[in-house]
This record gives structure tokens, sequence and C-alpha cells, in this order.
């Protein structure tokens, strides 16, 4: 009797091994594989550290008044806001035909395009936001905010907001 209860015992065991063997293989293949973010955007300043992120490129600020179209836009983060709203960019913003997101920015993007303007001497919009994006070319202007409300966004909610930042570079891509 002993024989046959353990060769039950193996058999059994066998059995949920084989089991538990097939679920954690249907599990693996039914979870979604990240998806690759195929875009290529400017950054001047820090590039955000993202699990999942289109292939960033380096640039300085002054690169803004070049040749920008090998990129599908650009993002300027909060260490060049003040830079990026003199007088000398203006224009840059209005006639590169790809997106500009200001990350950080609690200005909106006035004082990116009036030449008078400051970035201190501009008012805040009156809801905080984590980014302000806009996108010039010959018949629209477009204009976006990311992160509405948010006071200080988490990590969680920044990957969040990114994310609605790059499905918003695909979509300008697609009407353009």
């Amino acid at each position: 009797m002993d024989g046959r209860m353990s060769q039950r015992t193996v058999m059994t065991l066998l059995a949920l091994s084989l089991l538990l063997t097939v679920c954690m293989l249907k599990k693996s293949t039914l979870t979604p594989k990240a998806s690759t973010i195929d875009l290529t955007i400017a950054v001047v300043g820090t590039a955000p550290v993202l699990t999942q992120s289109p292939d960033f490129h380096s640039i300085d600020l002054q690169e803004i008044k070049g040749d920008l179209r090998q990129y599908d836009a650009v993002m300027i983060m909060p260490e060049y806001l003040h830079k990026a709203a003199g007088r000398d960019y203006a224009s840059v913003y209005r006639k590169a035909h790809i997106p500009f997101f200001f990350i950080g920015s609690q200005k909106s993007i006035e004082p990116f395009l009036d030449p008078s303007l400051s970035y201190e001497g501009s008012i805040s919009v009156p809801n905080p936001t984590f980014a302000a994006g806009m996108l010039y070319d010959d018949t629209q202007e477009t204009t976006w905010l990311f992160g509405e409300g948010i006071e200080r966004p988490n990590r969680s909610e920044q990957l969040r907001i990114y994310q609605s930042i790059f499905q918003t570079i695909e979509q300008s891509h697609l009407e353009n």
C-alpha cells in the first residue's frame, strides 16, 4: 500500500506542477508586451528617466534655432524655462512646425510666444500643470496642458503624463 500511496502522491505532485507551469506560460502570453515608443525627441536639459521612453537626444537651447526636422518634438525641461522664454526664441516656436513641450511650466505658453514677456513676469496658470505644449503650422495653432490640477505629481502620475505627451506627439503627426 505504501508504494501505491507514494506513487499517487508523486503523480499528483507531477500533475499539479504541470498545471502550474501551463498556467504560468498562459499568463505570460496573455500579458501584453511593452510597446516601444517610436519617437525621436530633442531634450533641452536633463531627459526624464522612464521605464519606456522614446529616443531622447540631448541638445543645447541654442540648437532649437537650427534644423529640427529629424525630431518629432522638443521638450524643454524646468531648468531651461527661464531662458527659453527669451525674446530670442519666440519666433522659433512659431516656425519650427513641430511640437514643443515646456516641462514644469506654470505659465502656459504665453511667455514663450510673446517676446515682450519674461518668464518671471508672466501670469501663472490658475490650476497647477505639469507641462504646457504647443504646435504651430501654417494654418493653425494648437496648445495643450498636461497634469492640470495636480500640484506635485507623484512618480506614477508623471509616467501617465509623459505617456499622454507621447500620444499627443504621435497624434500631431497623424494630423499633419
